[in-house]
């Protein structure tokens, strides 16, 4: 197994925030009553300012949210671990979780419902290494440090099954946790001699770096899901004709971001103040509303093959139906 450098405040930060989601869901303040507003229901959106958030954001300003009734009011959040404790004491009514997020909560016992796809994955789940470092193939990672985004979820387990398939002995790794706008100079000071950097900040490091692993995700097929949009369970039972019309604005959402480009980078642009013309260059998420549940699946038993999750969790079981 591969060695961990877990950052000790993010960690206390994660598991802070994942006692406060069980707590709460014990509590069941997860179904607190929502607003009107001039005929409309008044929903909370939870939104994290990063691109693979433009199906949010294009339900809200293209009229999505407001043609199926909604007021959509977005929640913004400082970093993933508040997506959950929102949910379930009532501050959101509506958020997204990665796969490997996803099944750690609902392994820890939180009530979640799963109400459609965020994003995919769109080939653009890399590692990559300076040029000036010397990495040129895969093997040459063996006695260095690898910054990663998130520990211990599926992008890491995806990571070692790479690696680990390409010939690499991942017990002479170290992985290290650094926030992603960090990683260029993690990468750039040596902190790191590798690391996950995520779009556009790649595109902006596209004449120093090399793609030592293209793309970590590539044995989960075509597009994988990188994130379902989720209410709380609670909240599913108490309004499911709500949800219904979150889950058809969100639709239609996909399906625009889906069939033209130059939606995406305005929602991107909007969401993480990039240039566009940077947005443009990038790889960015791709959409849709295929939930890819198989492959989603293969990722939970990944993750379970490493250690990262103690127990299975189905997650067609977690998909909301009226």
């Amino acid at each position: 197994m591969a060695v961990l450098n877990r950052s000790k405040g993010s960690w206390s930060l994660a598991a802070l925030a994942l006692a406060v989601a069980v707590a709460s869901a014990a509590c069941g303040s997860g179904g607190t009553a929502i607003t009107s507003s001039g005929g409309d229901v008044v929903v909370k959106i939870g939104l994290l300012p990063i691109t693979g958030a433009a199906g949010f954001r294009t339900a809200q300003t293209r009229g999505f949210f407001k043609q199926e009734g909604l007021t959509a009011t977005p929640v913004n959040l400082r970093t993933p671990a508040d997506g959950v404790p929102n949910l379930l004491n009532g501050k959101t009514n509506l958020g997204a979780l990665n796969v490997g997020n996803l099944a750690q909560a609902v392994s820890k016992g939180v009530d979640l419902k799963i109400i459609g796809t965020t994003y995919y994955a769109n080939n653009d789940m890399s590692l990559f290494a300076l040029k000036s470092s010397g990495i040129t193939k895969p093997k040459d990672l063996e006695g260095k440090k690898i910054g990663l985004v998130q520990l211990e979820n599926v992008n890491h387990a995806a990571l070692l099954d790479w690696l680990t398939r390409h010939g690499v002995d991942t017990s002479k790794i170290k992985f290290v946790l650094i926030p992603v706008p960090d990683m260029p100079a993690a990468l750039r000071s040596g902190q790191v001699n590798a690391g996950q950097v995520l779009y556009p900040l790649a595109q902006t490091m596209v004449n120093e770096v090399t793609a030592i692993v293209p793309d970590m995700m590539e044995s989960f097929g075509a597009r994988p899901v990188q994130g379902y949009t989720i209410v709380s369970g609670r909240f599913a039972a108490q309004h499911p004709d709500i949800v219904a019309r979150m889950q058809t604005a969100l639709k239609k959402a996909n399906d625009l971001l889906a069939a033209d480009p130059n939606a995406t980078v305005a929602a991107a642009h909007s969401l993480t103040g990039a240039p566009e013309q940077l947005l443009r260059a990038s790889k960015l998420p791709a959409f849709g509303n295929d939930l890819k549940l198989q492959s989603s699946q293969e990722q939970v038993v990944l993750m379970m093959k490493y250690g990262f999750l103690d127990k299975k969790v189905d997650l067609a079981s977690l998909v909301f139906h009226q």
